[in-house]
């Protein structure tokens, strides 16, 4: 158990969030036919839990490291991607064999990443589950501005039609999932309430971006693995907001839908890398610009800077660094 746990920054109270709410359940759907399988699949013999898991940020580079990551030797990362396990109202229900049968034991690093291992409050008791059936694992939590997530969130949420709202009266609001999953600090603290300091890692978006060998020594590092492994295939960038916007993403996420093409959406991660670069580079064009963001009037920028300037405090307190790229929350 960490000793500098701040007992004193709580979660808010759970508030209904019409987006968060949509996008909480197409994760959940993309499993029903395992739910609803017949007979259960055996347990492979080489089954195991994991001993790393990314647990977020959302639309903090959590699909391009999950993908890196996966291109070492020594690392074998979940196919799908997001299994959202440890989230009770998510995929608990499937259980345990199920789970394990998305490992292989004769790999060295096992991992998954599930960005809504950090949605409180939506989620809670995240970090205690994983804690007892897995207390030596390692963490990694993705992180950026918090007020640059909020925007690529945003584009993400209207895009993938999850939202309808107003930008600016919903920024506005002290609890949406916009603003409460920008709060790193918040978030981590039922993990240092589990883990100790040395199992937790944070690496920013900003420095996979622009560092991307030195931050993936960095992971290898934290890892216990060949740090000096690199691969062509660091220069793709996975999920780029650019399509969120596109007639050909609008396109898929209508498609994806219907019930003839529900079981692409629910086994693209499956497919081998090379194939699901192929889609990736349709779907979401990483050659193309960055997609346009909203605007932020000066009074909203104000007060998100105000809503978060505790929270990253906290985060550069406890990690001992500065976030080189993020707005000046002090």
């Amino acid at each position: 158990m960490s000793e500098t746990a701040d007992t004193n920054v709580t979660a808010p109270e759970a508030t209904y969030d019409p987006a968060d709410d949509a996008m909480c359940s197409r994760a959940r759907e993309r499993f029903t036919s395992d739910r609803n399988r017949r007979l259960p699949r055996r347990k492979s013999k080489t089954a195991t839990l994991p001993n790393m898991i990314i647990i977020g940020g959302l639309k903090c580079g959590t699909t391009s490291i999950h993908h890196y990551l996966g291109l070492h030797p020594e690392i074998h990362m979940s196919k799908p991607k997001e299994l959202n396990f440890f989230a009770a109202e998510q995929n608990w229900d499937l259980g345990f064999d199920w789970y394990e049968n998305r490992f292989d034991s004769t790999v060295k690093i096992n991992g998954e990443s599930s960005p809504h291992y950090t949605n409180r409050p939506r989620f809670n008791g995240v970090a205690e589950r994983i804690h007892k059936h897995v207390p030596d694992v390692k963490l990694i939590y993705m992180v950026r501005d918090p007020i640059k997530r909020i925007l690529s969130h945003w584009v993400h949420a209207t895009g993938a039609g999850y939202e309808t709202r107003e930008f600016v009266p919903t920024l506005e609001l002290p609890d949406t999932a916009y603003i409460q999953r920008s709060q790193y600090w918040m978030q981590l603290q039922p993990y240092l309430e589990y883990f100790d300091r040395d199992q937790i890692e944070i690496i920013t978006q900003e420095d996979l971006g622009k560092k991307r060998d030195e931050t993936m020594k960095q992971a290898f590092s934290f890892l216990g693995v060949d740090e000096n492994f690199t691969s062509e295939q660091w220069d793709r960038q996975w999920e780029k907001s650019s399509a969120k916007h596109d007639d050909k993403y609008q396109f898929m996420e209508k498609l994806i839908k219907l019930p003839g093409f529900r079981a692409f959406d629910r086994n693209f991660d499956r497919l081998p890398e090379s194939m699901r670069w192929m889609v990736e580079k349709v779907v979401h064009d990483p050659d193309k610009p960055p997609a346009p963001k909203p605007e932020i009037p000066d009074d909203l920028m104000e007060t998100l800077k105000g809503r978060f300037r505790d929270d990253v405090a906290g985060l550069k307190e406890w990690s001992g660094r500065d976030f080189d790229g993020w707005y000046d929350y002090s």
